[in-house]
């Protein structure tokens, strides 16, 4: 990765502080979570360009994530889960509180229906990473793939390819 691609000199305390606060603020799980991530690092911040983002997720998918940023985006779901989980059932007993849990999660879901599409826009940019994401699409809606097989076979296309 190029120089130009990353702005140095964030402390590890923002960076923690960051992903505490996404972690906090963030619903739908981890894939929700990158359009969020995306627009503090890339947008916001000018932490990295949208290229090394989009690179930077790909390798997180090999290697485990730094563990500031991996305790700060599950943490906050992890204990409000804890916490909340005995009371979501007298909560859908309700009609309000019912119609807000449903509408919560219509959002969550149109917000990773967005991230896949411009993910997918930025990342499928031939015919070779097409073939790629719709075969690995179909082995992960058909059989009983663990993803991180898919993204290590991928990587090892891309390579052989030179994607």
């Amino acid at each position: 990765m190029s120089e130009e691609h990353v702005r140095h000199g964030t402390s590890l305390g923002e960076l923690a502080r960051l992903f505490l606060k996404l972690g906090t603020i963030g619903f739908g799980g981890p894939a929700a979570h990158i359009a969020l991530m995306e627009d503090e690092v890339v947008r916001r911040r000018g932490w990295l360009t949208r290229e090394a983002f989009l690179d930077y997720l790909g390798a997180t998918n090999l290697i485990p994530g730094a563990v500031l940023a991996t305790l700060g985006i599950f943490l906050p779901a992890f204990v409000f889960v804890a916490v909340s989980g005995p009371l979501i059932p007298r909560l859908r007993r309700s009609r309000v509180a019912g119609a807000a849990l449903d509408g919560v999660n219509a959002a969550s879901l149109g917000l990773m229906a967005v991230v896949t599409w411009q993910l997918g826009r930025a990342s499928i940019v031939s015919v070779s990473s097409c073939i790629v994401a719709l075969i690995a699409g179909v082995l992960l809606a058909t059989q009983r793939v663990n993803a991180a097989w898919l993204v290590v076979a991928g990587a090892i296309i891309g390579i052989a390819l030179g994607m």
